[in-house]
């Protein structure tokens, strides 16, 4: 019993040293990775060869070094090679920080674009999930004309002449 006892002071004594030396030359550290928001999109259905804003909130306790907008216009499920990574401009509002672009369109036949944000801190990148944004895509710039009366024309005309047959119909076989 005296056996156990002197292993179980050696055993712990040995980890409390390691631990105090881990300490002291700050091997655990407890860093907190960013909280992405939403990406927020305006406007919300861009039109091809437009101008589209960006915003994004981050909540974090690290001191974020740089941020970036990874963005890529797409036609369909393939994107064009040409890829935007614009700086994003600091702002703070009420408990958040916020980060905000612009960047101008220039493929006319793209239906959607996907983006995704990167934060720099103390030589690590990290992203955001990536998003996708679809296109208002316009018809040929012609308005569309909607018709303000929704009914079949010559449908009650069609009702009319069926009636009148009937008539005709029962009075002559009387």
């Amino acid at each position: 019993m005296k056996i156990y006892r002197k292993y179980r002071l050696i055993v712990c004594t040995l980890l409390a040293v390691i631990f105090y030396f881990m300490m002291m030359q700050n091997s655990i550290v407890a860093e907190e990775n960013p909280v992405f928001s939403d990406i927020t999109v305006y406007p919300l259905k861009p039109t091809p060869l437009s101008e589209v804003s960006f915003t994004i909130g981050i909540n974090s306790n690290i001191t974020v070094e740089d941020v970036r907008l990874i963005a890529q216009e797409c036609a369909g499920d393939l994107c064009f090679i040409n890829k935007y990574n614009v700086s994003m401009n600091y702002s703070y509002t009420c408990c958040m920080d916020f980060y905000e672009t612009q960047i101008k369109l220039i493929h006319e036949d793209a239906t959607q674009i996907k983006y995704y944000v990167k934060i720099f801190n103390n030589g690590t990148w990290y992203t955001s999930n990536t998003s996708f944004t679809n296109f208002s895509i316009p018809v040929n710039n012609n308005p569309v004309i909607i018709p303000e009366n929704k009914s079949m024309p010559g449908f009650e005309l069609f009702i009319v002449f069926f009636s009148a047959g009937l008539l005709l119909m029962r009075r002559h076989y009387k």
